[in-house]
Formats: C-alpha cells, structure tokens, sequence
C-alpha cells in the first residue's frame, strides 16, 4: 500500500468586512496545519452563499455545520480544528 502524506491542522474563518458593513461580507478562509513545512495560502469569498460553497466543497460540511459555521463567522472568527488537508480544501485555498 503507497504512503500517502496526511496533513492535519485547522481552518480559520475571518470575516475582514466590519459589522456595519453592508452586507454581503468579505471573509477569509485560511488552513493552519499543526505539523508541516509548508501550506497553502488563504482564499477571500465574499458573501454568505460563496463561504456555504466554500466550506460545502473544501470541507465537506453538512447543511448543518454549515449554518452553525456561518452563524459563527457573523461573529468575527471561527475556527474549525482538525481538518485533514483533502485535495478539495487544497484547491480552495490555491485558487
């Protein structure tokens, strides 16, 4: 069986619009692994709909993690602890 290599870490949500803001805001997603040389870079979305997107096709969250995850990032920050480093999250966060 090949070795694969299994990158854990946590992914943080920011939201870098201020609260008074009009709506649709800006948040950044970024991935912090706990052991590694190296990661991907953060990804800016703007809006509640492209972060669901975000978070349905990098996490695979359900319906809903994905509301509670958003509630939370009205709120500022959230912070999601570990998440292995799919493919899918790669992506997200190269684009």
């Amino acid at each position: 069986m090949p070795h694969t290599e299994h990158t854990e870490g946590s992914v943080r949500i920011l939201r870098r619009s201020q609260a008074t803001e009009p709506e649709p805001w800006q948040y950044e997603i970024s991935f912090a692994p706990y052991a590694a040389a190296s990661f991907p870079s953060a990804c800016d979305v703007v809006g509640d709909d492209q972060l669901k997107r975000a978070l349905c096709f990098g996490l695979g969250l359900s319906e809903l993690d994905l509301g509670h995850s958003v509630e939370l990032a009205h709120q500022g920050a959230v912070v999601i602890h570990h998440v292995p480093l799919t493919d899918e999250l790669r992506t997200l966060l190269d684009t």
